[in-house]
């Protein structure tokens, strides 16, 4: 779906070296993470990716006429939209007949589990109603690849896990490529394919995560995953809100 090949950043002006001679596949229907420190790179891959921002050198190689959406780590609601309105602006954006706009939001609400809170306001709704309406605004154009750039790390402990365990049900049943950012070991374990790890804008490791699926809350109790957490553990340089998590 997707080669990167030699790809480097380096901030214009500067000699700050963003992402270093990284080189990666993403293949079709993975469930891919990437993890690493703060400022090892993770969301600037994701902009490149995008087309939000140009690479020094290097290629990225699309699939032809490959499609995209886009999860920020904050829902950027706007506040004079309702969630219906709020989901269905990319479409407005292309100039789409409200009718038929209005429609796929709807769906792509229901897909998330929140048909019920189409004429709701983004001061209504609780900080995991706001992320899952993010989603859904992403899945709206019916994307090849969704790229998700921390997007439940505002979200208490509790509540994330449910939004885990949702976002691996939604990925099961939509079939969608996706590549994953975020700053947790046990998230990472719990949702990948394989999982790569970035630091200081090279992927230093590669873990591919041989664990059944469906995944379910019982998964992350497991030997098996307890056993990826602290090898992966162990490759990178810890954040505080890394070693809070390797708990046997």
């Amino acid at each position: 779906m997707i080669k990167i090949t030699n790809l480097n950043l380096t901030y214009p002006n500067t000699n700050i070296a963003v992402l270093k001679n990284m080189n990666f596949h993403l293949h079709t229907g993975e469930f891919v993470t990437v993890i690493g420190r703060s400022g090892s790179g993770k969301s600037t891959l994701l902009d490149l990716m995008m087309g939000l921002v140009n690479s020094s050198s290097g290629t990225i190689e699309k699939r032809n006429k490959l499609t995209m959406g886009y999860v920020f780590q904050r829902p950027a609601l706007l506040a004079w939209r309702n969630v219906l309105k709020n989901t269905a602006l990319p479409l407005q954006i292309e100039k789409m007949p409200k009718a038929e706009r209005e429609e796929k939001a709807m769906q792509a609400l229901r897909k998330v589990g929140l048909g019920y809170a189409a004429t709701l306001y983004p001061h209504q709704l609780s900080g995991g109603m706001s992320q899952r309406v993010a989603i859904a605004r992403a899945l709206v154009q019916d994307p090849d690849l969704l790229l998700m750039d921390e997007p439940f790390s505002s979200i208490d402990p509790l509540l994330r896990e449910n939004l885990n365990i949702n976002l691996l049900k939604l990925w099961s049943r939509m079939k969608k490529t996706v590549l994953f950012v975020t700053h947790s070991i046990n998230e990472a374990v719990l949702l990948s394919d394989r999982i790569l790890i970035l630091e200081e804008g090279c992927f230093i490791e590669e873990f591919k995560i041989d664990l059944p699926r469906p995944r379910t809350f019982d998964t992350p109790q497991s030997s098996k995953f307890l056993n990826y957490v602290k090898t992966i553990h162990g490759c990178l340089p810890c954040e505080p809100n890394m070693a809070r998590e390797l708990k046997f």
